[in-house]
This record gives structure tokens, sequence and C-alpha cells, in this order.
């Protein structure tokens, strides 16, 4: 059985969704961020990097959103988490699920941890985080103009990820009025069925 350790409505939450869609038993272990537990030694056993997700299995432990992702599309072919190989569309949605994960999240983390970046000016890093976010969602835009999804017509793991994502919009009250596309993409992607049990879950949890 997998076990995924996460945090509601992290990166992690592509991971869940990934999970429900492949249809396989899963538990989940909760990590308060906000309480510190992910620089706790048992955590950092796990992930030294002290970060969610990391998912494990028998004897494999991973860590990194995109490459459990992958993991999960490899092991659960009939899940089409991804393109096939052979299929034209596999290059794109691998180059979609490298630029959510090297370009976009990175955006999103100077707003949650400026500090990181420069202590004294925390502010500063923000607004041009709010910059580097605003030119990525007019990006997002023109390429979901052109296609319903990340690779196409079809719902691929990097579209999971991309939803987990750009859900930090609300959180930062960024504002969406002109990104219809974008906005039909969120809508689309919370009917899905396997969206809405993480949702539900991670609602859930959040609660407790």
């Amino acid at each position: 059985m997998y076990a995924l350790y996460y945090q509601p409505f992290a990166c992690s939450y592509a991971v869940h969704i990934a999970l429900e869609k492949t249809g396989q038993p899963f538990e989940l272990h909760k990590v308060n961020l906000r309480n510190g537990e992910q620089q706790s030694e048992a955590f950092l056993a796990l992930n030294p990097q002290g970060q969610v997700p990391v998912l494990q299995y028998a004897d494999e432990t991973l860590t990194q959103a995109g490459a459990i992702l992958l993991r999960l599309s490899e092991r659960h072919p009939e899940a089409a988490l991804m393109p096939e190989p052979s299929s034209p569309l596999r290059s794109t949605a691998l180059q979609m699920l490298f630029y959510i994960s090297s370009t976009l999240h990175p955006a999103f983390s100077m707003l949650f941890y400026p500090e990181r970046i420069a202590a004294s000016a925390r502010d500063e890093v923000k607004s041009k985080a709010l910059e580097k976010i605003q030119l990525q969602l007019s990006h997002l835009e023109r390429r979901l103009g052109q296609h319903t999804y990340c690779a196409g017509e079809q719902v691929f793991a990097p579209d999971y990820l991309l939803l987990a994502i750009l859900n930090w919009c609300r959180l930062f009250q960024i504002s969406l009025s002109s990104f219809p596309n974008i906005k039909r993409f969120l809508a689309d992607m919370n009917e899905r069925a396997e969206v809405k049990k993480a949702l539900a879950t991670e609602l859930q949890e959040m609660a407790a």
C-alpha cells in the first residue's frame, strides 16, 4: 500500500489526486508545516529536504511531486497519468510538468517564504514574486486558450499539479478575472471525480 506524507492543499495535493485516479489503496499521513513538523527528526529521516510530498511504497521512498507523478504513471499505465512513450503528446506533457515544477511553483514559493531570499526585504521579494506570477498566468492563459488541458484535450498528471498550484491564487488574493481560460480550466478540473475525492478529504483534514 502507498503511504503519502502531505499537507492539505500543498503541491502534494496533485499526488493525492493522482493516487485517487489510480484506484490503488493508499494511506495519508498529514504533516503540519505550520507547526514545523517537516523539520522533525522523524520526517527528515524520510526527506532530508523537509518538504512534502513524500511517497512510500514497499522499500521505495520518493520525493518531489513531479518525480512521484512520473513514477505513478509508470507503475499504473492503465490510469493514463501520462501519455504513452510513443505518443507525440508525451514530450508536451513532460515539458508542462517540468515548467510547472521549475518555473511556476518557485514563483509562488517566493510568496510563501520571502525571508529565504532576503529577510530584510520581504516586501520587495513579494512584489517581484507577484510580477513573475502575473507573467506566468498570462502564459498559461494563452496556452489554455489553445488547448483544454496542459497537453491537449486529455487530462494528465501535469494538470493535477497545475490545479494544486493555481489554487494558491485564492490564498494570496490574486485575481483571475482577467484570465477566463484559467478559470475555465479550474472549474473543469474541480468537477472531476478524482479531484472531488481528494478535495473532500483535504477539506476535512483542514477542519480537524
